[in-house]
């Protein structure tokens, strides 16, 4: 079990990353060089995975401003 808890709170460091990052980026791209900074985080995700991951941030985050 507690491994299972350190792969979780790793997520949870890695989404709270993502989330200041979409939040303070100017374009998406810029959002995912930020989450690729700490890809360390979620070593179970694939490249394709951290991007798709980020672009669905963005999306959900700034579909309230658009």
């Amino acid at each position: 079990m507690g491994m299972s808890n350190y792969i979780l709170d790793l997520e949870e460091q890695f989404d709270s990353k993502v989330e200041d990052a979409v939040k303070q980026s100017e374009h998406v791209d810029e959002a995912v060089a930020e989450a690729m900074k700490h890809r360390d985080l979620v070593v179970h995700m694939t490249d394709e995975e951290v991007v798709e991951y980020v672009h669905e941030g963005w999306q959900e985050f700034w579909s309230n401003y658009l």
